[in-house]
């Protein structure tokens, strides 16, 4: 699955972390998408122990918060492919790729979509100008990441000849 030219993205998804260590696993994924959105925390796996606490300040979310509220990752990963079947999500980062990765593997199922950076879509260099006017904020969040992505590209797509 590809984009063709002339084919913009039309979904979003961005992934927070327990941190940016090999044995780091993802902990919140949002994506957005025409007339709608999907947001999970996702509960740690049983073998999921790293956690960093400089991620944590990132993304304020506490691995507490994640053991009694999270969604297991059966259930998000099962959700994600009932909605985005066949789709193609554009990511900010190409880490974003690694942590879907490892949130299917936890739930043991292959994912119906693909997760592509934004480079696969618009090119190495448009896709750094795209990246220079996301919002430079203290506090990440994955739901309002993917928002202010869709926006930039969305833009960037109108500013385009």
């Amino acid at each position: 699955m590809a984009w063709t030219t002339g084919m913009e993205p039309t979904h979003f998804i961005d992934f927070e972390a327990s941190g940016i260590a090999p044995d780091s696993y993802p902990v919140e994924v949002a994506v957005v998408y025409p007339g709608g959105e999907y947001q999970a925390l996702i509960k740690p796996a049983d073998y999921w122990d790293h956690w960093s606490y400089d991620a944590q300040d990132m993304h304020q979310i506490t691995r507490e918060q994640l053991v009694n509220k999270g969604t297991p990752a059966i259930q998000v990963a099962e959700r994600m492919n009932h909605l985005f079947a066949g789709k193609i999500l554009c990511s900010d980062n190409p880490t974003d790729c690694y942590w879907m990765d490892v949130l299917y593997e936890a739930a043991c199922i292959e994912a119906t979509f693909e997760v592509k950076p934004i480079e696969v879509s618009v090119g190495r260099e448009a896709s750094g100008e795209i990246l220079r006017k996301l919002p430079f904020r203290k506090g990440h969040r994955a739901l309002l990441d993917a928002h202010a992505l869709q926006v930039v590209m969305q833009n960037h797509t109108h500013e385009l000849p």
